[in-house]
């Protein structure tokens, strides 16, 4: 999918994906992950999350990145940040306090000369993606992220015969081939209610809408 789409959806303002009180599965769960104040986070395809100010309050550096112009001047404006822009590469770095959106290709983010990372909070982030695009996705957050570091993933599963994505329906079979060399816990496992989205049936969405909160560690070897 191309970049032009979600920078196109944020300039119309068309981004029904947005969580004005953020992701409550990541409050519920929280002390689940055993997050240490030190910790740095990683947060692709961020927008403009009100996540990124609750991980800020409890860890050391935040980290998004977002390829929306939109989204990342309306992320500081709204929460009454100001922030320094720096440039790195191909990327505009805005930063206040332990926050920093890195705007950009998320598949261009650089994998030297940056920090480690210990969690990666997807947030409705690989099922943005088409299929084709998902391995690299997950092969990047690999190589950037150290060696006993968590990933949380939040994705939904339906008959992909029904409606086409974004989101994308990213089964259970494609989850284990994607990270096969991590451990799963089921955090959430969820049977929504089709007549709350009502633009996912004008698509053509009838029969099955799950959405799962994953909690991933990589195995011991």
């Amino acid at each position: 999918m191309e970049l032009s789409y979600w920078q196109s959806r944020w300039r119309k303002g068309n981004i029904g994906f947005h969580m004005d009180e953020g992701y409550p599965g990541l409050k519920k769960h929280w002390e689940k992950l055993s997050i240490g104040s030190s910790c740095k986070f990683l947060v692709p395809l961020c927008g403009k999350s009100m996540d990124l100010i609750w991980l800020a309050q409890r860890t050391e550096l935040v980290t998004g990145v977002e390829v929306a112009d939109e989204a990342v001047e309306s992320f500081f404006s709204e929460n009454n940040l100001s922030p320094t822009v720096s440039n790195k590469g191909l990327f505009e770095i805005w930063r206040a306090n332990n926050i920093e959106i890195w705007k950009g290709d998320f598949l261009k983010f650089p994998e030297h000369n940056t920090v480690t990372f210990d969690l990666i909070y997807d947030k409705a982030a690989l099922v943005a993606l088409p299929q084709d695009f998902r391995k690299k996705y997950v092969q990047k957050i690999i190589r950037l992220t150290g060696k006993g570091a968590i990933y949380l993933l939040h994705h939904f599963i339906y008959p992909e015969n029904e409606m086409t994505g974004p989101p994308f329906s990213v089964t259970p079979n494609e989850i284990d081939t994607l990270f096969q060399n991590y451990d799963q816990t089921i955090l959430e496992d969820n049977e929504l209610e089709i007549h709350k989205f009502e633009k996912f049936r004008q698509r053509g969405l009838k029969t099955g809408l799950r959405e799962r909160l994953l909690l991933l560690k990589p195995k011991l070897i």
